[in-house]
């Protein structure tokens, strides 16, 4: 028999949310019995998820204003990858061709694991730049010009993770 959720319900629901968004994406399709599958697969992965991964002193703090921040973050980091796009199909359809690859080594102050992954999975997600790794404070990673790997050091999407972060209550 499984055990009961352990105690942390609100992020139990934020991770059953989040499997739920990531079914329907997968299964694009919306109708009941694609919601019924989704709903049982994303609640035996919450309870696993919760008796493997929660402690008495590991618990979800997030709030509704942290919510926002994530959605609008989401909406530009969305708008950063079609300019990227558009950016790497300018540049290989030049005709000279103008890169200069090259790797970068930059430090790395975001604190929690949540919005480390973000950041690195948004430059992974960003055509022409590439998360090679992440250790302690030190991120490298490779870009497709000099000028994207120059930009990655002041990235607009690093400075929401950090005001994200800045809003949890330690």
């Amino acid at each position: 028999m499984l055990k009961k959720v352990k105690g942390d319900p609100l992020g139990s629901f934020f991770i059953f949310i989040l499997l739920m968004v990531f079914w329907l994406l997968i299964s694009a399709s919306a109708d009941w019995q694609h919601i019924l599958v989704g709903a049982i697969f994303s609640s035996i992965l919450t309870v696993f998820w919760s008796n493997l991964h929660i402690s008495s002193e590991s618990r979800t703090e997030f709030s509704i204003k942290q919510f926002f921040m994530l959605v609008t973050y989401f909406i530009y980091l969305s708008i950063e990858i079609v300019m990227a796009n558009i950016t790497v199909a300018m540049i290989v359809l030049n005709p000279r061709l103008p890169i200069s690859p090259g790797m970068i080594i930059m430090r790395c102050d975001l604190e929690r694991n949540l919005t480390r992954v973000l950041y690195v999975n948004s430059i992974t997600l960003c055509p022409g730049t590439i998360t090679v790794e992440l250790e302690d404070n030190l991120l490298i990673a490779h870009a497709f010009t000099r000028n994207y790997a120059e930009e990655l050091e002041k990235w607009p999407l690093y400075q929401r993770l950090l005001n994200i972060e800045g809003e949890y209550k330690l």
